[in-house]
Formats: structure tokens, C-alpha cells, sequence
């Protein structure tokens, strides 16, 4: 089960708004035992669905014209390799331990933080940190918040579907 919480005081990104942000977190209850954040971060972000793959490809199309970042759409990775300083696709790995794994990527519009964070021993957090830095940063957000919210379930939800989590 998949549900939208408040952003955890635990993790390593909160404290880290600056200005105008954007932040949320969703609240999944695993059905495996006994994984860590490595495993949980790399059981969903290591497989995204083909549709999330296509619509970021769509989304570099589009945003490069206004001067954002074009960035690799697959964030698989190893779980091996899922260590501070390993890149996953357009993320950088900053912290990684069985309790939280925490994920950055800096531009020129906004700096953007990913978390995966074990809340008890079958329930986790994936949080999201988006600090926007320019008025472009401010427009892109406003208009990706939603399409985000679903991209973030629908990925979370396809982990559980396929018995990865």
C-alpha cells in the first residue's frame, strides 16, 4: 500500500529547503522481509516502467529547448554499486546505508534530492526534495507536481506489483 505523508524529520534531505521549494513523500508498506534501503531503492528505481522511461525521454525533449537539463532517463544501477559517489542516471548517489539512501542532482534551475528511508521494518519512505533556484525552476515545477505525484506511485506500485518489494 502506497500513501502520501508528511515529509519524515528522519530523513537526511529534511532542513535542506531553501527558498522555493517543493517537497513530498510517499509511505510504502513492503511485503518482502528484511530489506534495506538499498534493496527497496534499487527494486524501483533500477526497473522504472517502460511508460516513466518514454516520459522522461518526452520530457528531455522538451525542456532542453528552455535551457534545463537533458538527462539520461534509466537510473538502473547495480545494487553492488549503490554507494556515495555512484551515478544512476541523471542522479548522484550521496549517502547510501541499509537505513537510507539519499540522491542528488544539481543544475542551473534547481537542485533536486531523492530519498529512500526505512521507517520500521516493512515500511519505507520515498521522499522528494526540489529546491528551484530560477523563475524557470518555479514554472517547470508547477507544471510537472502532478505528472510527478502519479510517475512516483505508478513506479512504487509497479516495484510491489512485480514482487521486488
Amino acid at each position: 500500500m502506497i500513501t502520501e505523508i508528511d515529509f519524515p524529520t528522519e530523513t537526511a534531505l529534511y532542513g535542506r529547503e531553501l527558498g522555493a521549494f517543493y517537497r513530498d513523500s510517499f509511505r510504502v508498506r513492503v511485503r518482502k522481509e528484511a530489506l534495506g534501503a538499498r534493496q527497496v531503492y534499487h527494486s524501483i528505481f533500477a526497473h522504472l516502467p517502460i511508460s516513466v522511461q518514454l516520459a522522461l525521454k518526452a520530457r528531455n525533449s522538451v525542456v532542453k529547448l528552455v535551457g534545463f537539463s537533458a538527462s539520461n532517463t534509466s537510473m538502473s544501477i547495480g545494487l553492488e554499486e549503490i554507494q556515495a559517489g555512484q551515478n544512476a542516471g541523471f542522479l548522484t548517489i550521496e549517502a547510501a546505508s541499509d537505513v537510507e539512501v539519499v540522491c542528488t542532482a544539481y543544475e542551473k534551475n534547481m537542485d533536486m534530492w531523492l530519498s529512500v528511508l526505512k521507517l520500521s521494518d516493512q515500511e519505507f519512505a520515498i521522499s522528494t526534495l526540489v529546491n528551484m533556484k530560477t523563475g524557470a525552476g518555479k514554472v517547470y515545477m508547477a507544471f510537472i507536481k502532478p505528472f510527478h505525484k502519479l510517475v512516483a506511485q505508478h513506479s512504487i506500485n509497479q516495484a510491489l506489483k512485480a514482487g521486488r518489494i
